[in-house]
């Protein structure tokens, strides 16, 4: 059902009479416990999960360890990049303004998991004992792994990566206006291999950047070339069919198994292995460079990680996000071993499953609480036009809201709209702790 001025309405009115009644039956409903609660992580999941559990327990005793003094709304980098954002603000705030006074934060980075004794040592020499402890510590961003780079470079002399910082996004706006209002030249975009935070951000960045081209008037005079190192340009069939046949229109060519390995800035080259054992070197003016991403390494060397399919990763249940060895282990964000799912989005979806299932297990119930993969990435297309995808453990096309909002295969000014000016207000009620859509 296509949305409407009346279906909006109706829907916000019940989702806020339904959150008023929820949040009624919480508070009559809370379990007391002097548990103790340990959030390895102070990010979008550690902070959410933090003020969620309040909602659900009275008296637990919540700390968060993490060293970050402010907190990044990362879902705003390629805001930064298409010059929607403008400023540090719009991504950067205070972690104070979102956690409860209830709970303690640590400034500090966990030096090593201990959990066959239920404790973590940290950075600065203390060790913190827990009675249950979920793991939220997002991805490392491993630049390192790119010869010749150094991020010192990034948002200079056309180098351009949003993923580094909130400064990185603002720098990368900029590197991009100037390509587009040079004489031409060839843009090179990279995807590296695996999992990585926000899978639809390197095409983003590629959409953003051709559009800047165009409108300086000059398209036929420059090249954009897209280097993944996977075999498809995103995951849902349906979604990569419609990319590939946009990308076709504008003239953006696709480069697959092509993963980057070396950059020099002096003579603008690149080098990228292929699928054959080759090695390409590759051209550029201007390049986007997202680097390969891991867990953390205090996760990934410990023995909480996965040592099978998703290796380093958390090895949790895919549905229940619980860990599959230390039963009072938890994870959720970036950090944990599932098929999909490293968007806020999807910590959306997470923070009532985490939260439930370990009430749950306070209360030696069965957990039933079941994350189904659901994720979402609103594909931006140009400043002004985006499209809204959203699927889960099916890799199929579905949506969270009960009609269809916008057609998802469809260049759409209201998906833009959103991805603008809904989803951080949507992010911001999330850090709170509440979920209604």
């Amino acid at each position: 059902m296509p949305i409407s001025r009346r279906n909006l309405l109706i829907s916000g009115a019940s989702l806020g009479a339904a959150s008023a009644a929820g949040m009624l039956g919480w508070e009559l409903s809370k379990l007391e416990t002097k548990a103790r609660i340990l959030i390895a992580g102070g990010g979008a999941a550690g902070i959410s999960i933090a003020n969620k559990l309040q909602m659900y327990l009275k008296g637990a005793q919540i700390t968060i360890v993490d060293p970050r003094p402010y907190h990044w709304y990362q879902p705003g980098q390629t805001l930064l990049l298409a010059g929607a954002y403008k400023n540090l603000d719009d991504v950067m705030s205070s972690n104070q303004q979102y956690i409860n006074s209830e709970t303690n934060w640590v400034t500090a980075a966990i030096s090593e998991f201990d959990p066959d004794n239920n404790q973590v040592r940290t950075n600065q020499n203390d060790t913190l004992v827990y009675d249950y402890l979920i793991v939220a510590t997002g991805l490392e961003l491993r630049y390192d792994l790119i010869e010749g780079l150094d991020t010192q470079q990034i948002g200079k002399d056309g180098i351009a990566s949003i993923y580094l910082s909130p400064e990185a996004g603002l720098a990368s706006h900029q590197q991009a206006l100037d390509f587009a209002q040079s004489n031409g030249g060839e843009g090179v975009f990279t995807r590296p291999h695996g999992a990585m935070k926000c899978a639809g951000a390197p095409m983003k960045a590629t959409n953003l950047v051709e559009y800047f081209v165009r409108q300086a008037g000059k398209r036929d005079q420059f090249n954009f070339n897209y280097m993944t190192a996977e075999n498809f340009l995103f995951s849902v069939k349906a979604f990569d069919k419609r990319l590939i046949e946009i990308w076709q229109e504008r003239q953006i060519t696709a480069h697959y198994q092509h993963q980057l390995k070396a950059i020099d800035s002096a003579s603008k080259q690149a080098w990228f292995a292929t699928a054959d054992g080759n090695q390409l070197q590759q051209s550029w003016d201007f390049i986007h460079v997202v680097p390969p991403m891991s867990p953390i390494p205090v996760v990934r060397n410990s023995v909480l990680a996965d040592k099978d399919k998703f290796k380093g990763y958390l090895e949790v249940d895919q549905y229940s996000l619980q860990h599959k060895r230390y039963a009072n282990v938890f994870g959720l964000g970036d950090t944990v071993g599932t098929p999909i799912g490293k968007t806020a989005a999807s910590v959306k979806a997470q923070l009532p499953v985490v939260a439930k299932n370990l009430t749950s297990l306070l209360r030696d119930e069965q957990m039933t609480a079941r994350w189904m993969g659901y994720t979402s990435c609103p594909m931006i297309l140009d400043v002004g036009h985006a499209m809204l995808w959203e699927f889960d453990y099916s890799m199929q096309p579905i949506t969270a809201l009960p009609f269809e909002v916008v057609d998802p295969l469809e260049k759409s000014k209201l998906a833009w709209v959103m991805e603008k000016s809904l989803i951080k207000p949507v992010y911001d009620v999330m850090l709170e702790g509440y979920t209604p859509i």
